[in-house]
């Protein structure tokens, strides 16, 4: 008992000393770096997760988590069809994985609007209810206008095309076919989406899938192809053997992660740049941590080798430092997790920081928070750090009371 009443006495007096500003300076320097580099941590993590799953979310609201074709679109020029009756098509009620799947067709095509601007775009047709599907990427539409009754007159177009070709909601496009003979149609804007992806905005315009079943001949047993949305996108990877066991031996099946995998090679590259963020601020902030530990334990030199002198052992005055040094960890940990969701918080209700869409497919710094990736981080952090503290403490043990007394 008297020895736990000395040990926090010692501790008090090696905490509370405001004798030497210095030592005030560096204590205050130890839990600011802790708290700033873990509140980075945490914040680039948590936009990254974020970032990745906006992206995500684009790519598969548009193209679904699969993407089915046929194999011979690899190896000819012409558009082959898939068989709706048999395959995937027919035998994807028995897969509890899959939640939606849509038939589509695919065409090049002109658009021209009511200006001389001619647009070369890719048509693709779809069923009405896909429109339902990628209604949160509308960012505009005629809520006049009857979807059920004139979808096969209506067309969906990007605001990346609605831009070139000067044209409004309302408005009727020409759209040109280069089919043999060549086919055109008035189409009306019904709405207009935005991804912010290029690999889409640039290119694709959406309409009934009955056009492009007129223009090649098709029944509505045929399509270019399917776009399957599962329950857990999560499990893009783990699903695929199922997916593919449930398709014919004619069908391309591949995860949309493969089709777009530049936007996912890139995505993954940001998950190293992350990484290398997070070895350069844990270095800095075990290393000041070091550092300070080494100057508070120089600081009280004297005091160690009085303690020794009256017999006090190493592991004694180990565990006063040690209390030191774990309490600036928790008080760095606190502001850092109090300054990490603080910004968190302000970014979502009031979108301060913005990101410029040309570049990031998104306008503002999404976050996405991950209490279990959290809870990971606080504890690599802490327990990096501790083994910071704990490397110095050891030169108690080779402090001699001869050498405190000529030190001092």
């Amino acid at each position: 008992i008297d020895q736990m009443r000395i040990s926090k006495k010692i501790y008090a007096s090696i905490w509370n000393s405001d004798l030497n500003v210095f030592s005030s300076i560096i204590k205050k320097i130890a839990f600011i770096t802790i708290a700033i580099g873990l509140s980075s941590i945490i914040l680039s993590v948590f936009i990254l997760e974020g970032f990745k799953k906006e992206i995500k979310k684009k790519v598969y609201n548009f193209s679904g988590h699969y993407d089915v074709s046929s194999y011979a679109d690899g190896i000819t020029f012409q558009n082959s069809p898939i068989e709706l009756d048999r395959g995937l098509f027919s035998n994807y009620s028995e897969s509890n994985k899959i939640k939606n799947i849509y038939p589509y067709i695919i065409s090049s095509a002109l658009v021209q609007g009511d200006y001389e601007s001619i647009e070369g775009v890719i048509f693709k047709g779809v069923n009405k209810d896909f429109f339902h599907e990628i209604s949160n990427n509308i960012i505009s539409f005629n809520e006049s206008f009857d979807l059920n009754s004139n979808f096969s007159k209506s067309i969906l177009i990007s605001s990346e095309i609605n831009k070139r070709l000067q044209s409004k909601i309302g408005d009727t496009l020409t759209v040109f076919f280069p089919n043999s003979p060549p086919v055109f149609r008035k189409l009306i804007v019904y709405g207009i989406y935005e991804t912010g992806l290029e690999e889409i905005d640039d290119v694709i315009i959406y309409g009934d899938i009955n056009i492009n079943r007129k223009i090649y001949g098709w029944d509505v047993f045929k399509a270019s192809g399917l776009s399957v949305f599962i329950n857990n996108p999560d499990n893009i990877d783990m699903y695929f053997d199922e997916i593919k066991s449930l398709s014919s031996y004619d069908e391309f099946v591949e995860t949309v992660n493969q089709k777009y995998v530049q936007i996912f090679d890139w995505l993954s590259l940001l998950d190293k740049n992350v990484v290398i963020f997070f070895i350069i601020i844990i270095f800095v902030a075990s290393f000041n941590m070091l550092s300070i530990v080494v100057i508070l334990i120089m600081e009280r030199i004297k005091m160690i080798g009085i303690l020794k002198s009256f017999g006090a052992k190493s592991s004694f005055i180990i565990s006063i430092f040690s209390r030191v040094g774990f309490r600036l960890i928790g008080m760095g940990v606190f502001i850092g997790n109090a300054l990490a969701f603080t910004i968190i918080l302000l970014q979502n209700k009031f979108q301060l920081f913005k990101l410029n869409k040309d570049n990031y497919y998104i306008e503002n710094i999404p976050f996405d928070i991950n209490y279990f990736m959290l809870l990971k981080i606080n504890l690599l952090v802490i327990g990096l750090i501790v083994i910071a503290i704990i490397i110095p403490l050891f030169i108690i043990n080779r402090i001699k009371v001869i050498d405190s007394i000529q030190f001092s």
